[in-house]
């Protein structure tokens, strides 16, 4: 009979397949089996019962005594549960979490026990012994613990070592989303050594010291240059290693960073690991504001060729970014373009283009290196004396 069939079969009749008698008689004749182990050899069958309950209606069948020394698989691993769950207690006292998983490191000598039973009366239809353990002793948490089991995405992993009998645990990192505006010039994006501070240290420091965690890392939505403001929301999450503190007060850290006067967040709340690849993964178009200085003067006629920069552009790597970019040329778009002359020599641009565009070098030309270019179509020498990030389109269609 196909594996899936018999997950339906009741076991008292799947015992009657001279198959099934055969190898359950094999497995006992190996030596003594607690009921677990019993049953998980046929886990595959009747999936509606427990192992131990399995493993009893096979005794039956067969009319086999139950077992009154130790088991020889697993030394009655699973008659110890509730020691297991004293210890994954113990480990998990001061950390705050809400989901949590139970998993384990196999024993060797167990797992080589089992490969043997396999070997002798059929693995096929079996589960194992970690697999089971691991299902018994997080039911078990959850009932002393009241928290939900996620296998996926949990907060923390209750690992229990088999072979030395100790429970560690595996804290997840908690992530936290939100938005940020960088209302400053002259700090990074993300702290580096030769700055005093940084967005991710203004936002992630206060957050580290309330969680009681390791160190935090910062993912942001592309990220601005340290000369530029980011006047409209960005949106980032921030990764806190080993917190032991999870259910905080983020409105209380949300004013927290914001009397900084020079980062502001908004929509503080935690957030799930898929958050960090969508934002990896997204390519929004943004708007910026530039201050433009020329060498030269321009009237209103000179600055109508500005319109040309709408459409598809073509940008070299920038010289100032060679050494960590591959020096080819990308197409990038410039999708509006308004502008507003200041002074004889001074023009403010607001531009919205697509992501990777450098701005600066839409300015400046970086020698030829980006076409065409402010500095292009004026015929003139241009710089950009200030540039703000006013938008980041993530959340348009």
């Amino acid at each position: 009979m196909p594996e899936r069939a018999w997950r339906k079969t009741r076991l008292a009749d799947a015992m009657a397949q001279d198959d099934l008698r055969a190898r359950a008689r094999a497995a006992v004749a190996t030596g003594p089996l607690c009921d677990a182990c019993l049953g998980r050899l046929f886990a595959e069958v009747d999936t509606g019962l427990a192992n131990e309950q399995r493993g009893r209606t096979i005794r039956q069948a067969l009319g086999a005594p139950p077992p009154t020394e130790t088991c020889a698989l697993c030394h009655n691993l699973f008659d110890a549960v509730d020691e297991w769950l004293v210890r994954a207690r113990q480990a998990l006292a001061g950390w705050e979490f809400a989901t949590f998983a139970a998993s384990s490191h196999a024993d060797p000598a167990v797992a080589q026990r089992e490969a043997a039973l396999w070997d002798r009366a059929g693995g096929d239809l079996a589960e194992p012994y970690k697999q089971a353990f691991n299902r018994r002793l997080g039911i078990a948490l959850y009932k002393a613990t009241g928290h939900d089991i996620d296998l996926v995405h949990p907060d923390v992993w209750v690992v229990a070592h088999h072979a030395t009998g100790k429970v560690t645990l595996r804290i997840e990192p908690l992530l936290v989303r939100s938005r940020y505006r960088k209302l400053v010039r002259g700090i990074p994006q993300c702290r580096w050594r030769s700055w005093p501070t940084s967005v991710q240290q203004i936002i992630g420091d206060p957050i580290l010291a309330a969680t009681e965690g390791r160190d935090h890392v910062f993912h942001g939505c592309g990220r601005e240059d340290t000369d530029v403001r980011c006047l409209g929301e960005r949106p980032f999450v921030l990764e806190v290693a080993r917190p032991r503190r999870r259910f905080l007060d983020w409105a209380a850290l949300a004013q927290t960073i914001n009397r900084s006067g020079q980062v502001e967040v908004t929509g503080l709340e935690p957030c799930r690991r898929p958050e960090v690849a969508r934002l990896k993964s997204a390519r929004p178009e943004k708007t910026y504001r530039a201050l433009v200085r020329l060498a030269e003067d321009a009237d209103e006629a000179q600055l109508a060729r500005l319109a040309e920069l709408v459409g598809t552009i073509a940008q070299r790597t920038p010289q100032r970014v060679l050494r960590r970019r591959a020096d080819r040329v990308r197409r990038r778009r410039v999708c509006s373009l308004e502008w507003k002359r200041l002074g004889p020599r001074d023009v403010e641009l607001v531009v919205r283009a697509r992501a990777g565009t450098y701005i600066k070098e839409l300015i400046n030309g970086d020698d030829g290196r980006t076409h065409p270019s402010v500095a292009e179509v004026l015929g003139t020498a241009a710089a950009c004396a200030e540039l703000d990030v006013l938008a980041v389109h993530i959340d348009d269609p």
